[in-house]
């Protein structure tokens, strides 16, 4: 609502702008703004009307010409109508502002004067100049010409520009959306072969704690069918869905892992993408647990004003560089997709440890 608000106020105010601008810096009084007087000067009538017109001009070419003939391969026809819309306004200017006089004529129009007997000579002048209107100051009767061609050209490209850049820009998001859908769809199958084998471990060894970890499957299993489409998410509900997938990796791996895992700080009021994290500390599981000895595996989320920490160092299973999982990857992407220049990533892979710092935005 804010933004709609933010959206039209802003336009109203251009608009206002724009139709005030043939009035301004040309005031005799040293003032910055000389004001239309529309009741009395017929020549401010006039020019209002004509920018009024051109504005109006400019919404129409914006949302019905340029969607309707430029951007469906029509430009030729789109550029004859533009065409014809510009010897209309011409027409319309000339018209209004001298009806008497040729539509060809470009110049000053010339005026006959008396002379002194009385008759029509044949010798012309200029009119002296009006005393009122927003070109005043330039000693000479207003010509409209060059103002409607000037203005009008400016609006048409104008339009054009701003229509091409936000058609650029819709294109982008849908390829980002694209790529997105593309990257969760992988990340969701990932998520649950991982999780199934933790189970299928326990159910292997008759471990009384499988109904336990079915139960706490089923509730990672719904929070991601239900919010893993959503662009944020509450983070306090990004954070039990790591802590109960904590819980299930603790439940399956026993006394062979030691999990040293901590949360601090203030949740309430902060939003984050949801899996954005879970993929760095799944990666440590999957890489750092060793079934012949007792392994580490440190996970701490800290929350501090509108940033979020998370660092998670485990030590790897065997002493070669580990292969980074689709999971992974998926994430780095999709952190340069929805927090550009709002997240910091530093990962310290060596032969012996993986180690992941993160700092984002979630405020």
């Amino acid at each position: 609502m804010k933004a709609k608000f933010s959206f039209y106020a802003k336009h109203i105010f251009l608009c206002l702008a724009f139709l005030f601008l043939p009035y301004a810096f040309t005031s005799t009084n040293n003032s910055i703004l000389s004001l239309p007087n529309l009741y009395s000067n017929s020549h401010d009538r006039i020019y209002l009307f004509i920018y009024f017109s051109l504005l109006c001009f400019f919404y129409f070419n914006y949302y019905y010409l340029i969607p309707k003939y430029y951007f469906l391969n029509k430009q030729l026809l789109y550029f004859i109508i533009i065409a014809c819309f510009l010897l209309l306004f011409l027409w319309i200017s000339k018209f209004l502002d001298h009806p008497n006089h040729n539509f060809l004529d470009f110049g000053n129009d010339p005026a006959p004067f008396i002379n002194q007997q009385g008759s029509m000579g044949n010798d012309f002048r200029p009119p002296p100049p009006m005393p009122n209107g927003p070109f005043k100051k330039m000693g000479s009767p207003p010509t409209q010409f060059g103002h409607t061609v000037l203005v009008y050209l400016l609006g048409v490209i104008s339009s054009l520009f701003f229509a091409i850049s936000g058609r650029l820009i819709n294109v982008e998001k849908e390829k980002m959306k694209s790529e997105l859908a593309f990257l969760k769809a992988q990340i969701n199958p990932h998520f649950l072969f991982n999780t199934l084998n933790s189970i299928y471990a326990l159910a292997l060894k008759k471990d009384d704690k499988t109904p336990d970890a079915v139960i706490q499957l089923s509730e990672l299993m719904r929070y991601v069918i239900t919010n893993a489409n959503e662009q944020v998410i509450d983070l306090n509900k990004e954070i039990n869905y790591i802590n109960n997938f904590v819980s299930l990796q603790k439940t399956r791996l026993g006394q062979t892992v030691m999990v040293d895992y901590k949360v601090s700080g203030n949740t309430f009021g902060k939003a984050i993408t949801p899996l954005i994290l879970i993929s760095f500390i799944e990666n440590a599981f999957k890489h750092g647990v060793n079934p012949d000895q007792t392994s580490v595996i440190c996970i701490y989320i800290d929350i501090f004003d509108e940033e979020l920490t998370l660092l998670v160092s485990n030590k790897k299973t065997f002493s070669v560089k580990s292969e980074t999982g689709i999971g992974l990857q998926n994430t780095i992407e999709r952190l340069a997709l929805l927090y550009p220049e709002r997240h910091q990533l530093k990962i310290e892979d060596t032969t012996d440890k993986y180690t992941v710092n993160l700092s984002i935005k979630v405020g």
